[in-house]
């Protein structure tokens, strides 16, 4: 607590009193001059002095009195500097203690909120009290008397920052309660929408709130009905909606036409477009049941929907006839993967297909089952699928440009043309493609896509169609086959830790391009579908089986067999390529 200096000892010290004459200084009168005889000279010397004492006494009674006044002048004013002192040094107390009591950004009273904050005024009050009391103890009774002005005056700010912050967090809880009561009374009524009892209890619950608590918050007559009319209408759409949700289009076109006159003008278009489109919805799933049930081909529906007149009623029924088609062609389809794999898993135990159960048998697709013996030849021959390049690259090609086509895909379709690694491959990005994971599917296909675009590029400067409908049956093998031969070479210059530019890989195409291979005549090629008579020079791409030497081709299929690896034109070919390649 601040200790008050009180007023002392003597402040001021004495000092002793001016010298004084004590005999006067001579003149002519006393000389004697003009005066008649020695004794009249003498009365009048002994007058003169006398006069002289009076005269000196008078001067140091009021030089005391001087003296005196400045003592006591003095005495005042240090009096009054050391009050000042202690009066500030206590105001100064109390400031700070205000400030971090109010202001202190962790504990102050005023970052009290809502609830919180109703009962500082009693604390504030209190410690106020008890800290100024403990300040008073250490001031004089002048001190004191001044001092209560300047309590008075820290208390009416004190007292008037509080409140004002108090009425502030109030208005704010009470606020929040009436609005939280708002919002739980209309969630409530749209839980109960088919109970029009609970719904009156809980509007009328509302209202009664905004009625009580809502003059308290400032609002006037004119905001107090606004709001209640807002609270009405967001309760009635509520629960129309809540009604429409649940499809009870009946239901929720009864409750509207009880209650559009407490419907707000603004919000009377949105319900009835609401209860349209749910009456349009109901109606629309009615008829896309028919025409469902009575069954026929997709193209059969679509012709039963075009009847109906109401156009927004016939694109309703035909969307939803379209996506119940979407739905059984995917249910279809994994049934169908679901009995293949099956299958398959049988054949891979079997290497069989007689070993498949016969109703199983009888509800694959012809597609299925060629898929399956050419599967099972491989497996009794003990010779590994090897991939149709074409079919492959297809494939792939589909991925990256047609992915909603590759998904429909049944990939079991094609494990007789396709080896583990690439089966696996293409299978991974239907996986990827079908979670949405577009970035690994994109990643997967990033190389297969500048690859191809590389080579349809060259293809169309040596005059080859890159469009597969333009494209003969060899054409399409010989450019599956160059495109195999170029991922070849990249895959092996990069599993040496190179990386191949595209201008690399340009370079790669047009090496394999330029090289060319003497094809020797015969006059027995004179027949339809045999070789030219005389030697001719093809470019690699243009070699077919039929220009192998037989003795080459012996070689060939022995190193396959050797190897385990299938022998047919398609293996013997991409062995003979390989082998001209410089």
């Amino acid at each position: 607590m601040p200790r008050v200096t009180t007023y002392g000892g003597r402040k001021v010290a004495t000092e002793a009193l001016p010298g004084v004459r004590k005999t006067a200084a001579e003149t002519p009168g006393s000389t004697g001059v003009g005066l008649a005889d020695a004794e009249t000279r003498a009365a009048l010397k002994k007058g003169q002095a006398a006069g002289q004492k009076a005269e000196a006494m008078a001067g140091f009674g009021g030089t005391v009195a001087k003296v005196g006044g400045y003592l006591l002048e003095q005495q005042a004013k240090d009096r009054e500097h050391d009050d000042t002192v202690a009066l500030v040094e206590a105001e100064n107390y109390l400031k700070r203690w205000e400030t971090d009591r109010l202001y202190n950004p962790e504990k102050g009273a005023l970052t009290q909120k809502g609830k919180d904050a109703l009962t500082l005024p009693e604390q504030i009050d209190t410690e106020f009290t008890e800290l100024t009391g403990e300040i008073e103890k250490g001031l004089n009774p002048r001190q004191l008397a001044k001092w209560q002005a300047i309590k008075g005056d820290a208390g009416v700010n004190l007292h008037t920052e509080i409140m004002r912050h108090v009425f502030t967090q109030t208005q704010a809880y009470e606020g929040k309660e009436l609005q939280d009561r708002i919002v739980n009374g209309t969630k409530l009524a749209i839980a109960n929408a088919t109970d029009p009892r609970r719904i009156g209890v809980e509007l009328d619950g509302m209202k009664d709130a905004v009625n009580r608590m809502a003059p308290q918050l400032g609002l006037g007559p004119e905001q107090i009905k606004a709001q209640i009319e807002k609270i009405t209408t967001a309760t009635h759409v509520g629960v129309i909606d809540r009604l429409l949700t649940n499809e009870q289009t009946k239901q929720a076109q009864i409750y509207f036409e009880e209650t559009k006159g407490e419907i707000a003008g603004d919000a009377l278009a949105g319900v009835e477009k609401a209860l349209e489109e749910g009456s349009l919805r109901k109606e629309s799933q009615r008829k896309a049941d028919a025409i469902i049930a009575k069954g026929g081909t997709l193209t059969e529906q679509r012709a039963a929907v075009k009847e109906i007149e109401d156009p927004k009623l016939r694109d309703e029924v035909q969307q939803r006839v379209e996506h119940e088609a979407a739905i059984k062609e995917r249910e279809d389809r994994e049934a169908e993967e679901a009995t293949l794999t099956s299958s398959y898993n049988t054949v891979d135990q079997s290497h069989d297909v007689r070993s498949i159960p016969p109703a199983t048998w009888a509800n694959l697709p012809g597609s299925a089952k060629s898929a399956l013996r050419s599967y099972a030849e491989h497996l009794a021959k003990g010779v590994p699928v090897e991939t149709d390049l074409p079919t492959y690259y297809a494939l792939m090609q589909q991925a990256a440009s047609e992915p909603e086509t590759f998904l429909s895909q049944n990939l079991l379709n094609y494990k007789a043309k396709l080896d583990e690694v690439e089966f696996k491959q293409l299978a991974g990005l239907q996986l990827s493609i079908r979670s949405g994971d577009r970035n690994k599917a994109d990643k997967d296909l990033a190389g297969f896509l500048t690859h191809k675009q590389i080579l349809d590029n060259t293809l169309a400067q040596y005059g080859i169609p890159t469009e597969e409908s333009k494209q003969s049956t060899a054409q399409k093998s010989a450019v599956a086959q160059l495109q195999r031969m170029l991922d070849r070479r990249v895959e092996a210059a990069q599993s040496k830790g190179q990386k191949v530019t595209n201008v690399e890989i340009q370079q790669t195409l047009d090496d394999l391009l330029s090289q060319g291979e003497t094809v020797p005549g015969s006059w027995w090629n004179i027949w339809p579908g045999g070789k030219s008579v005389s030697d001719t020079t093809k470019r690699l791409i243009d070699l077919t089986p039929a220009d192998i030497p037989a003795d080459v081709r012996q070689r060939i299929e022995t190193r396959l067999r050797a190897r385990n690896r299938p022998v047919s034109d398609a293996t013997v070919l991409d062995v003979y390529l390989e082998m001209q390649v410089k």
